[in-house]
């Protein structure tokens, strides 16, 4: 009895020696986006298929990232972006192309929020558009932009 216990225990612990969790690999984009150094809340935004603000979009296109990459990844948030004249300007010093720009100047009227899904204790407003650390469920079903299938890296 004692040599079974003994074997079943041995078994048990050279079982969990040689199981490893298996790493999964970063999608391409992702590669690129670490590559670049973006801000670590853009990354993090993205990684996670969030809606990015201004800074993040501005930030992306200091780096360098295309606007052919950039405005699929905003068309599939489904977010109405309204930025000031003021603001596309300071897209454009930034290093943004024509692309970002032409989309950003007609992205407000694109999506229109659903007036059944807005809470109101957030002013009208859903809270995945009004609440930076909202971590809720998306008004919308989210999938990552065909554009961004594959492997970048040398592309850029």
């Amino acid at each position: 009895m004692k040599k079974a216990l003994i074997l079943f225990l041995g078994m048990a612990l050279c079982g969990c020696a040689t199981t490893r969790v298996p790493q999964l690999e970063q999608p391409g984009y992702m590669k690129v986006l670490a590559a670049k150094k973006i801000a670590p809340a853009t990354y993090a935004r993205i990684a996670h298929g969030r809606v990015l603000g201004y800074d993040d979009i501005r930030n992306l296109a200091a780096k360098g990232i295309p606007g052919k990459m950039i405005v699929p990844y905003l068309k599939a948030t489904k977010t109405p972006y309204d930025f000031s004249d003021r603001q596309i300007n300071g897209l454009v010093d930034a290093g943004a192309d024509s692309t970002l720009v032409n989309y950003l100047g007609k992205a407000k009227g694109i999506y229109l929020e659903d007036a059944g899904n807005i809470p109101s204790s957030t002013a009208g407003l859903h809270p995945y558009w009004s609440d930076p650390s909202y971590a809720g469920m998306a008004p919308f079903g989210f999938g990552y932009p065909d554009a961004w299938a594959g492997d970048f890296i040398g592309l850029y």
